[in-house]
C-alpha cells in the first residue's frame, strides 16, 4: 500500500478477476478485506496471486458497490491455505471513493 495513506481495517466480500500480460482471466473468485486506504486495498485469498499482474475489483460497503482496477503489489502466504495480497489503486473513481467514505468516512483523511 502507499505510504502515507491510512490503512482501515475492513471486512467486506470482494469479488475479482486477475489478468495475465495478454489480458486473459487466470483466477477468479469472491475473497474478504483485510484493509483499504485511498491508494489500495489487501486481502486474503486461498490462491496466490503473482506479482504485477493487473486486477478488477468489485467491492461491496454498505448498499453500494464499487468498482476498481489495480495491480497486484505483494503476496504473501500467511498458512496452509491463505495468502495476503495486496494490491495498489491503478483506478479508483471519485464517486466510488466517496461511497467507501459514507462507510469508512477516514479514508478521505
Amino acid at each position: 500500500m502507499g505510504r502515507g495513506a491510512k490503512r482501515l481495517e475492513t471486512e467486506n466480500l470482494l469479488a475479482f478477476k486477475l489478468f495475465d500480460a495478454q489480458k486473459r482471466i487466470v483466477l477468479q473468485g469472491v475473497v474478504k478485506t483485510i484493509d483499504i486506504s485511498r491508494t489500495g486495498i489487501s486481502i486474503d485469498s486461498f490462491d496466490p496471486m503473482e506479482v504485477g499482474s493487473p486486477i478488477e475489483l468489485t467491492i461491496g460497503f454498505g448498499e453500494n458497490v464499487v468498482k476498481a482496477k489495480g495491480t497486484v503489489k505483494n503476496c504473501v502466504k500467511r498458512s496452509r491455505k491463505t495468502y495476503h495480497v495486496g494490491i495498489e489503486f491503478e483506478y479508483l473513481s471519485d464517486e466510488d471513493l466517496n461511497k467507501i467514505a459514507m462507510v469508512y468516512p477516514e479514508i478521505l483523511q
